[in-house]
């Protein structure tokens, strides 16, 4: 017995080796994919000031929702059955997996993205009452192919069970080039809409690194006999079409509303401030993408007990990872907000709501992906459906009334909606739970890290701005990281700590992960 339980620990300090190195090559890509991107969302803001930002938005906005679409929740499906026959040797099935999604995706991308250049005019000015909208729309809908077969190529790499491709294409690539092309196009003197250029050709540069990238996990992708399994892919895909669009559509909502009954530099506003609480969901993120695959495996081998104790120990540290962000965002909202503008500073209530729901959401972990991976498909549309009408009918009811307070308080109440019924539907489904007593030591070193950067920020002349953020946030994270080690980590902490940081250090010398 004891040289069995022996073996299951070793067996799961395996697994954990894996999630720790996985989401280490994600967060270095990760990490720097969010700063160039926010970056590129800050230059916007600088460059044009909050309307032109209010454009931008609302055509990234559309863009997202249409790519999504295209998709047809086959992002879920592909990482699923590339790992499922791939463990199951079914090199056939696999290829076949593969072709499908990309073909059948990129097709529809293009059908989309031309009835929406057809239809820009109509629904800018009947729906938005906004007629420059028309031509943001037209030049977005270029870049949705791109957009849609980049994201699917990366997603099939992710069911290889690797994200350093998904980390160097779609986190430093792409968005490098965004960047850069942005700052070319305002030197030449071009307006918003070379923001837009920029956006759609870094699309299609990432679409072709991505392509790429696929003889890469997969050699001879083209040579070798495929075998379709279209009714058993569209099976598991279809309930994830909906749950896919009302996922995202609890951030997406609140920026048509505000296009629809605000002024369009409140729509730059809340652009603004949502990016930046939305920060924090990088580390569950990175924790869903190399969950997502392990998850499937152990769930078609039956582990469940290991399955469970790996989902829980995941949840853990999304959430750990969450916290420190939070107290950034949460303590210094009013002076990142200045750091765009004064004509921003209004969006500091946006930063604290949506934070806090993004910090509940990581502490939950990665449920959907979990109920996804496990043939729970179904649920994840109940939860994600319900909370997008609850964003829908709370934003209709308090942008209007409040503006992008109420924007900010809809739109945190639909994330945590969300989020919590994943959570019931994990227990119900599968018997998982991921709080206990562990959670604890992070909310204990939050607590005092929040004391001691507010005592030490009293006792200093006021700053603001720029200046408070890099005087005190550092504090706060030292704080934080010092009070948690001295809590005392746990075994499964250290080790997933020790593989991390060596993966993580082999990320950022350009080491590829093992």
């Amino acid at each position: 017995m004891n040289a069995e339980h022996l073996l299951a620990e070793e067996d799961y300090d395996t697994q954990v080796e894996r999630v720790a190195r996985g989401v280490g090559v994600s967060s270095a890509g990760q990490g720097v994919g969010r700063l160039l991107g926010y970056a590129t969302h800050a230059s916007v803001a600088w460059m044009h000031g909050p309307a032109q930002l209010g454009f931008y938005a609302l055509g990234i906005t559309v863009v997202q929702v249409v790519s999504i679409l295209s998709q047809l929740g086959l992002d879920n499906g592909v990482v699923r059955y590339v790992a499922h026959h791939g463990a199951g040797g079914d090199t056939a099935r696999v290829r076949g997996t593969i072709l499908q999604s990309l073909a059948v995706t990129l097709a529809l991308s293009v059908a989309l993205s031309a009835l929406l250049f057809a239809g820009a005019g109509t629904l800018a000015e009947d729906a938005f009452g906004k007629p420059f909208l028309a031509t943001m729309f037209r030049a977005f809908a270029v870049g949705i192919p791109f957009l849609t077969f980049m994201s699917m190529a990366l997603w099939v790499t992710q069911g290889f069970g690797t994200l350093k491709y998904a980390a160097f294409v779609g986190q430093v690539a792409r968005p490098l080039a965004n960047l850069v092309l942005l700052v070319v196009f305002y030197l030449l003197g071009v307006q918003i809409l070379g923001a837009v250029a920029a956006y759609v050709l870094s699309m299609a540069f990432g679409a072709a690194l991505a392509l790429a990238c696929l003889p890469r996990v997969f050699p001879g992708l083209l040579a070798g006999k495929a075998k379709y399994e279209a009714r058993e892919l569209s099976a598991v895909s279809a309930p994830m079409i909906v749950a896919n669009v009302t996922q995202y559509s609890n951030l997406w909502t609140a920026v048509v509303v505000l296009g629809l009954f605000e002024p369009v530099h409140t729509v730059g506003v809340y652009s603004a401030a949502a990016r930046t609480a939305a920060l924090s969901t990088l580390v569950l993120i990175a924790f869903g993408g190399v969950f997502s695959p392990l998850a499937a495996g152990l769930y078609r081998q039956r582990r469940l007990g290991e399955l469970g104790r790996l989902y829980g120990d995941v949840s853990r540290w999304a959430f750990t990872g969450a916290l420190a962000f939070f107290l950034v965002t949460a303590l210094f909202a009013r002076d990142i907000m200045l750091c765009f503008g004064r004509e921003f500073a209004q969006g500091w209530p946006v930063i604290l709501a949506i934070s806090a729901a993004q910090l509940f959401n990581s502490s939950v972990g990665p449920s959907a992906r979990l109920l996804a991976m496990t043939g729970h498909q179904k649920a994840v549309m109940v939860s994600t459906v319900g909370s997008a009408l609850a964003a829908i009918a709370l934003n209709l009811m308090l942008v209007p009334a409040f503006g992008v307070a109420g924007a900010a308080a809809a739109t945190a109440a639909a994330l945590v909606l969300a989020n919590g019924l994943s959570l019931i539907f994990v227990h119900s489904r599968l018997g998982f739970w991921p709080y206990d007593r562990r959670y604890a030591k992070p909310l204990l070193a939050g607590l005092a890290a929040a004391a001691v950067t507010l005592t030490v920020r009293q006792l200093i002349p006021p700053l603001e701005g720029f200046r408070a953020l890099l005087l005190f946030a550092p504090l706060a994270l030292a704080v934080f990281s010092c009070a948690l080690v001295s809590l005392g980590l746990y075994p499964s902490d250290r080790r997933f700590l020790a593989s991390f940081t060596g993966a993580l250090r082999d990320a950022l010398r350009r080491v590829p992960a093992r």
